[in-house]
């Protein structure tokens, strides 16, 4: 579905002094809190499956902005529930696909998508942490690839302050602890920790 379908230049403003939602497919699958800024090109697709929440508080007098953006012929699919914690920054770069499964971001989380990232089911990612899948710069050696995927598995916890960079996959079951910076793959059921970030401890499990 275009977004110019459902208005939602028309819709929604920077911000908003009240909630704002979106409804698609007559459903409000799309809710925006107070002092959230929405961009979103008109060539730009949603597909909704589940529910997603932008600029949720912790305290209700909190007047920090939330951003969320996408750029041209970019997609959003949302796969269950999830809810994105006020400051955070969400940018999906023009021809740039981010999936979501169910869980949440807490506040001041980034996520620059320039390619694919692919979020699964009951992620929790703590504050201020930063995932992105470009360098947004070249290195001219021929070889440098700027934009690689990322994924982030089912039942993953990302501790706060840490990095996921370009091209690294996480396994289900895994935790990145705080300030780790993550440069490779993460094995499932693994915790992760360091600049960069390496295998402490294998075969665990968290709740």
């Amino acid at each position: 579905m275009k977004m110019a379908d459902i208005q939602i230049l028309n819709t929604i403003k920077v911000n908003c002094r009240k909630n704002t939602e979106i409804n698609i497919k007559k459903k409000k699958l799309i809710v925006c809190k107070k002092f959230t800024r929405v961009m979103i090109d008109k060539t730009s697709k949603i597909n909704c499956k589940g529910r997603l929440t932008i600029g949720t508080k912790e305290n209700t007098k909190s007047k920090q902005e939330t951003r969320f953006s996408m750029g041209k012929n970019s997609c959003i699919n949302i796969n269950n529930d999830f809810s994105v914690g006020c400051g955070s920054d969400i940018r999906v770069f023009d021809n740039a696909n981010l999936s979501i499964g169910s869980g949440y971001l807490n506040g001041f989380v980034q996520i620059v998508c320039a390619k694919d990232i692919k979020i699964g089911e009951n992620v929790a990612i703590a504050r201020d942490v930063i995932i992105r899948d470009t360098d947004a710069h070249k290195i001219e050696d021929g070889k440098h690839e700027e934009k690689k995927e990322v994924v982030i598995g089912n039942h993953v916890w990302i501790g706060t302050r840490a990095i996921i960079m370009k091209g690294v996959h996480i396994g289900d079951g895994a935790i990145v602890a705080a300030g780790a910076i993550v440069t490779k793959d993460v094995p499932p059921n693994s915790i992760v920790a360091g600049v960069p970030a390496k295998v402490i401890k294998s075969d665990i499990k968290w709740s």
